[in-house]
């Protein structure tokens, strides 16, 4: 496998591929040319073979400089459970950690166990909120239009 820098040719693929990866209907202004072209260096994609299996998305944080951001991470459903994802995250925490930046953020939905048991595992912790659900502490309205969502942060250690 290897991990690249992903280059705005590449967001046709990753169109074609985003819904079925995801599990249902996704769409993101950042599958465009000019979101990859301004945020190269945060944006990876894995291959096996010549064949996208893998991308993530993130971003330096212009506003806390010591910050990075996960925004979004896919693996082809075929694929799981080979270390794709985890290599994606490496990649980014070894360029974070060059970059200067000492804290890694994500976040997910509530309801995704994997994926909440993948970051604890990758060594995130899950931020403290005033709501729980089902024990689990939740941002509540975090896009401003109702959504909720599971706050990680990472400590990033040269």
């Amino acid at each position: 496998m290897i991990i690249r820098h992903m280059e705005p040719e590449d967001c046709g693929a990753i169109i074609a591929v985003a819904a079925h990866w995801w599990g249902s209907s996704y769409t993101s202004d950042m599958f465009s040319s000019w979101y990859i072209r301004h945020f190269r260096d945060t944006c990876l994609v894995a291959e096996e073979e010549g064949r996208m299996v893998g991308f993530l998305m993130g971003f330096w944080s212009q506003t806390l400089p010591d910050e990075a951001y996960i925004r979004i991470v896919m693996v082809d459903p075929a694929a799981r459970g080979q270390g794709i994802g985890r290599a994606l995250y490496e990649k980014l925490f070894e360029q974070a950690i060059a970059s200067g930046r000492t804290t890694v953020r994500c976040v997910t939905a509530p309801w995704k166990k994997d994926s909440i048991a993948f970051h604890t595992k990758l060594g995130f912790r899950i931020e403290p909120q005033q709501q729980e659900l089902e024990g689990v502490p939740v941002c509540l309205n975090y896009d401003g239009r109702g959504g909720q969502r599971v706050m990680f942060a990472r400590r990033l250690s040269r």
